[in-house]
């Protein structure tokens, strides 16, 4: 069953704020359908908060009412930073990368339409992704609009009609991410996926970016699948979630 109902898109939201550490911050959101998980989001990966700002950072989200906290996808560096402040691998992903997106063209003959996804259209986008989703990973309407603007400039993209599937691309310079792929379960393995990544390809290989970085789930073996007969191929690094109890 997806996570949450249809009364936790009205559940009061806390506004961002953003922590300060030394020569670090992150801004914190709420968790989707979880307000009182706090989500770690760093803004640069390169400077790390020490174990001071983590524990002085937790110990302000205790102070504001939260039970939870987690991070975002961590690399191995900043994982490690995580570890060593007390949190615990809730979820690990694969990382996969594709370096030639100018070379799909030859693959779009008779793929699936895809159209734009409007703003007005996130809440179908978040139904899609909490039926995609089950459980706790799943976004809130909010949430889809807080991955477009997670990178200086994006591609927010559907399939289906009504709505069935959606995708969300972003870039920064020559670096390009597919950051949000769901299809609605009933309607998986009839090349809306496809269709919707190699519209991300393109879009990207217009603007010359040189690499596309996705990640999913270790067990999503069908995400794995797909991205990788379309030219990702994984990397040794993993990404992980990290969680730590406010008790």
């Amino acid at each position: 069953m997806p996570h949450g109902n249809a009364t936790d898109e009205r559940e009061p939201q806390r506004p961002p704020l953003v922590l300060r550490g030394a020569g670090v911050s992150c801004r914190v959101q709420s968790w989707s359908f979880q307000p009182h998980t706090a989500q770690l989001v760093l803004y640069h990966q390169q400077r790390l908060p020490t174990r001071a700002d983590l524990a002085q950072w937790t110990q302000r989200l205790r102070e504001l009412g939260y039970t939870k906290v987690r991070t975002t996808a961590l690399a191995t560096t900043a994982a490690l930073r995580a570890e060593s402040a007390g949190f615990h691998v809730v979820q690990e992903l694969v990382l996969l990368e594709h370096t030639s997106p100018r070379r799909t063209r030859a693959s779009s003959a008779g793929r699936a339409p895809t159209q734009r996804l409007l703003p007005a259209q996130h809440a179908a986008a978040s139904a899609i992704d909490r039926a995609a989703f089950a459980g706790e990973w799943a976004l809130a309407t909010r949430a889809i609009g807080d991955v477009c603007a997670a990178t200086p400039h994006h591609r927010a993209r559907g399939a289906g009609t009504p709505l069935a599937a959606y995708a969300i691309s972003g870039r920064d310079a020559k670096q390009g991410f597919l950051q949000r792929l769901a299809v609605a379960p009933q309607l998986q393995r009839r090349g809306l996926g496809r269709a919707l990544v190699l519209d991300s390809l393109q879009w990207l290989a217009r603007w010359r970016v040189q690499r596309v970085l996705v990640n999913t789930p270790t067990d999503n073996e069908p995400a794995l699948a797909l991205y990788e007969q379309l030219g990702f191929q994984r990397m040794t690094e993993r990404l992980r979630v990290y969680e730590q109890a406010l008790a």
